[in-house]
């Protein structure tokens, strides 16, 4: 898995959720380094010569492969996965798959909301390469709205999946020293974290209208689009947001825990968008935030579920934004019951029944 990447925070919330109800389990990592894109080879030999009793992988991002890229050779690719589950079954290894998104499958839900025809080169060859994984591995780690299209494209026994509602979150780490991050607390604090991208972009510059109408709170950003950032801010004269660039997890959290209400912007017209929940949710309630987001179907099943909050489309939501700015008695109990919840989150309670697989050795 990529170290520092979102595939990495998720595993690391697993991994967390492993160590406490087995101190004494034994883990090794293999990260997948930057230097992988050109020693493939190297990647997909390293699997193969494991030897734990366990051995976890997370999808799409590979040894060999790299966010729905294939960096190895697809035949070679996926004949190495094909010995890697044999050998798998001859030494009694279990192979869990954790499914963080089916890349094809979101490349047609960007297409589509874009209003074109999805550009994924060898879609057969990658489907392939997805068929002899989730055929093969004794376990698949699925979030619920993945789970039918997995079992009933590949003809899969649901009984074969654990699917779960909310990404795991890593256990709680604090930064080595105080983190050198301008913070400036308003009357209220919303957070956003994550890419500022095309499709994003014009649902954030809603947003940033908003705040621009509350000068008394504050707008605190993370990840990457820092420079697009600046620059609407300029154009829309918003003097109350700051972007803090890319940061690491425990300063993510550290500048998290100093807000109110994290946002979920993700554009609705992206049908792949509905099906699956997003890290950013997980990581709000990890760190005790209240969350408004736009009117995605999971991730809105999760808010009224959890009562955490609210999930309407983004006009909306930016009005709902001034409301609660003005109007704290809104999001305080949604607030509080986040916190409640972040214990829950940060021990993968929802993975409970394959953790126990694990340490109870089934």
């Amino acid at each position: 898995m990529p170290s520092g990447s979102r595939s990495g925070a998720l595993v690391g919330g697993l991994v967390s959720a492993l160590r406490a109800a087995e101190p004494e389990l034994e883990f090794r990592s293999r990260w997948l380094r930057p230097e992988a894109l050109r020693d493939w080879s190297a990647e997909l030999i390293g699997p193969l010569r494991d030897r734990s009793r366990y051995l976890l992988l997370t999808y799409p991002r590979l040894p060999g492969l790299t966010g729905g890229l294939a960096i190895a050779p697809p035949a070679l690719a996926r004949a190495a996965y094909l010995t890697l589950f044999a050998k798998a079954w001859l030494v009694r290894q279990r192979i869990a798959v954790f499914v963080d998104e089916l890349p094809v499958e979101r490349a047609a839900g960007r297409a589509f909301a874009d209003g074109r025809a999805p550009e994924f080169e060898g879609v057969e060859r990658w489907r392939e390469i997805e068929r002899s994984v989730f055929r093969s591995a004794h376990r698949l780690l699925v979030p619920s709205g993945l789970a039918d299209p997995i079992t009933e494209r590949y003809g899969l026994n649901p009984t074969r999946l654990r699917t779960f509602r909310r990404f795991p979150y890593p256990a709680r780490v604090e930064p080595a020293a105080s983190p050198p991050i301008e913070f400036e607390s308003g009357t209220m604090n919303f957070f956003y974290s994550g890419s500022v991208d095309s499709h994003v972009a014009p649902n954030f510059r809603e947003i940033l209208r908003s705040i621009r109408n509350a000068p008394a709170t504050r707008l605190h950003v993370c990840g990457q689009g820092r420079d697009a950032v600046r620059e609407w801010l300029n154009e829309l004269d918003v003097h109350n947001a700051r972007h803090h660039g890319q940061l690491g997890l425990a300063e993510h959290d550290w500048l998290a825990r100093r807000c109110d209400v994290g946002l979920i912007l993700d554009p609705s017209d992206n049908p792949y968008a509905h099906l699956r929940p997003t890290l950013k949710y997980s990581a709000y309630l990890a760190n005790g935030l209240a969350v408004l987001s736009t009117d995605l179907r999971s991730v809105a099943a999760n808010i009224r579920r959890d009562r955490v909050g609210q999930a309407m489309p983004i006009r909306e939501l930016a009005l709902e934004l001034l409301r609660w700015a003005v109007r704290p008695s809104l999001w305080a109990s949604a607030k509080e019951r986040a916190a409640s919840l972040a214990p829950e989150i940060r021990s993968a309670a929802e993975l409970t029944g394959w953790i126990a697989e694990i340490t109870g050795g089934g």
